[in-house]
């Protein structure tokens, strides 16, 4: 059965609905990837990737992808397949995609300067939580001040909303401003500050 699956055999707004990506995105991404191990016979490559983009795009279980009629695979091995398939994510297309540099960072301010009235801005930041099963080792580290596990993880992006950079090393009891204090960011931009690079933006 699941080797006849094929998600997209779905139509484009049902797919995008369930995976978060156009089929032609679908596409070039697994085209990048590429799927070593003995999961990459076991598991069709397009399912392996299906199942990952259905977990991130919903935020649930893994077993219940799993159960996915589109998937068919059981607990341990979508937990497996995840673990690979995030990791060549981050390998081979992050540094493609995710960049910090101030390239643009001009276009940026006239941009909120034109939309908000606001001037000086090169970009934004936040942290969001990533919920977590609860650790075994500095358990205390993990537990937020919502009351759950999780990581804080700062996100800067652009005016486009295009993802420059993202900081995950701490857990959810850091504080935001802990985490960009200590960020490889913002000694990047005080460097580039003290060096005058931000005279003209």
């Amino acid at each position: 059965m699941r080797d006849k699956s094929n998600p997209l055999a779905l139509p484009e707004a049902a797919f995008r609905k369930r995976f978060r990506l156009s089929k032609s995105a679908f596409n070039y991404v697994l085209a990048v990837l590429k799927f070593e191990g003995h999961l990459s016979t076991a598991v069709a490559p397009m399912i392996q990737l299906g199942a990952t983009l259905s977990l991130l795009a919903s935020g649930g279980y893994q077993h219940l992808v799993g159960n996915d009629f589109l998937i068919g695979i059981c607990q341990s091995t979508i937990c497996k397949i995840i673990k690979n398939v995030i990791s060549e994510m981050e390998t081979k297309l992050c540094p493609q995609f995710i960049k910090f540099v101030p390239d643009n960072l001009s276009e940026c301010t006239k941009s909120f300067v034109e939309k908000y009235k606001i001037p000086g801005v090169t970009g934004c930041i936040d942290g969001t939580h990533f919920g977590l099963q609860k650790p075994t080792v500095n358990e205390h580290m993990f537990f937020n001040s919502k009351g759950y596990h999780s990581l804080n993880s700062m996100i800067i992006c652009y005016h486009e909303y295009r993802i420059l950079a993202i900081d995950y090393k701490y857990g959810g009891a850091a504080h935001d401003s802990f985490v960009w204090k200590h960020s490889a960011q913002r000694k990047f931009l005080e460097e580039q500050f003290n060096q005058n690079y931000f005279k003209n933006v």
